[in-house]
């Protein structure tokens, strides 16, 4: 699949999960752990969009794939099997940095436990 494809992909999703995250939040946008995450994963999605449209950063993509995964899997009550299911959906769809899955992964492993942190220290 081409650049084009790629991106359209990526916006799509980044369409579905800010229509959800609005159906779950009841059209508000909150500073809730519920809101962080779920409008925070439709921000991320759109960045994976305009990273794959625009060529750009690999690790700015993969940090958004990274949040995602703080999402699914280190809130309270993960995992959360939908916001996983999104994270590993994105991640065919955004360039490798250096060409390698596994750098991409710990990037994104490093930036959801950085997320973590971040959230708990403001929260």
């Amino acid at each position: 699949m081409g650049r084009v494809g790629r991106t359209f992909v990526a916006g799509f999703d980044a369409v579905v999960m800010a229509s959800a995250a609005y159906i779950q939040m009841d059209g508000r946008v909150t500073l809730t752990p519920a809101g962080i995450v779920l409008w925070g994963s439709a921000v991320a999605a759109a960045l994976c969009a305009l990273v794959v449209w625009s060529g750009g950063a690999s690790l700015v993509a993969w940090g958004a794939i990274g949040f995602v995964l703080f999402g699914a899997l280190l809130t309270a009550g993960g995992p959360h099997w939908p916001l996983l299911a999104f994270a590993v959906a994105l991640m065919p769809l955004v360039p490798r940095p250096r060409g390698s899955l596994w750098v991409g992964l710990g990037f994104a492993g490093l930036f959801a436990a950085g997320a973590s942190l971040a959230i708990a220290a403001v929260m």
